[in-house]
């Protein structure tokens, strides 16, 4: 009887070591999941602004703006009436 006692309390504290172990291992991975999250939602917003920075700074009469504040004068800008595209006819 003294053996089953002793038995059941030791299985009962390795149980409960195993559970409190792999608690705090799952604990750990959830604080390192949240933690990607961030970092991916914070990439993600800076992406973002990026995109629409770029896009901005593509438009054609923000690179007029840009280049009469940076550039000389003798810079030649041309207008899209002004410009041909090559037609190439591959037979």
């Amino acid at each position: 009887m003294f053996k089953n006692i002793i038995f059941s309390i030791l299985i009962f504290v390795i149980g409960a070591y195993f559970t409190n172990y792999y608690k705090n291992k799952s604990k750990d991975l959830e604080l390192l999941i949240e933690k990607k999250k961030e970092v991916i939602f914070e990439l993600k917003r800076s992406n973002e602004i990026e995109l629409k920075e770029n896009v901005y700074l593509k438009s054609p009469e923000n690179i007029k703006k840009l280049a009469k504040k940076h550039l000389e004068n003798d810079y030649i800008f041309f207008d899209q009436q002004n410009i041909e595209f090559l037609k190439i006819n591959e037979k």
